[in-house]
């Protein structure tokens, strides 16, 4: 199937790539169909991710592991979360952060020669590749600030 992006151009796309997030995003709840991309040529893999909307050419969020930052998180979910992701364990589900930065229309601080991002480490998605679902979820009780700064010596 054919996708229309703003970041990408025009993409072609397998159905069974498309990540299916039952009850949408947070801030966007009734996108549900998305693709993610990185770049093919990352050594020694990819970093960067961009979550695309499916249905909406002008919805894309990069998204990261936050581990690869030093940032991680000890999930146990709800049952229904585990349903909801078609998984029967934390192993086979991918822990993601949505960051922002200059390129999404934030100001771009700069600090000891770094551009800044922001990673929104109290509202993680959880994607199951296996099953190709995904969620966003809420978490309240973190000792941690909304936002995990990261340094960045490149925005490309």
């Amino acid at each position: 199937m054919k996708i229309e992006t703003t970041r990408f151009g025009s993409q072609e796309i397998e159905q069974d790539s498309i990540i299916h997030f039952p009850q949408g995003l947070l801030n966007e709840s009734e996108i549900k169909d998305f693709k993610l991309f990185h770049k093919e040529d990352a050594e020694p893999g990819p970093v960067v991710f961009w979550l695309q909307s499916v249905e909406d050419p002008d919805k894309a969020y990069t998204i990261i592991d936050p581990s690869l930052v030093g940032f991680s998180y000890e999930v146990a979910l709800p049952e229904e979360d585990y349903q909801l992701l078609d998984s029967n364990s934390t192993d086979e589900i991918a822990v993601m952060v949505i960051i922002t930065g200059a390129e999404d229309g934030a100001e771009n601080i700069q600090k000891d020669g770094f551009a800044l991002i922001s990673g929104n480490v109290t509202e993680p998605l959880f994607i199951n590749l296996n099953s190709k679902k995904g969620m966003q979820r809420s978490i309240k009780n973190l000792d941690y600030d909304i936002f995990l700064t990261i340094p960045v010596t490149s925005t490309q």
